[in-house]
């Protein structure tokens, strides 16, 4: 299991999972549960920082961060 940080809007909280889709499935679940505003999970591969986040893709097909 690896551990990730999940960011919401009323601070952040850490938790393990699986993998990342386990990561996201369960992020969601809790802020929902807890009434929060999902802002992104961060993960380690190894020493290296990576970011989990959902976007939507606009007109011209690049995704953007603005909801």
């Amino acid at each position: 299991m690896a551990l990730y940080t999940c960011y919401t809007d009323c601070g952040k909280w850490q938790f393990e999972a699986y993998n990342d889709k386990d990561a996201i499935r369960l992020a969601l679940y809790y802020c929902w549960q807890d009434g929060e505003d999902f802002i992104k999970i961060e993960g380690h591969r190894g020493f290296v920082p990576y970011t989990l986040c959902l976007c939507k893709i606009d007109k011209s097909n690049l995704p953007t961060f603005d909801f």
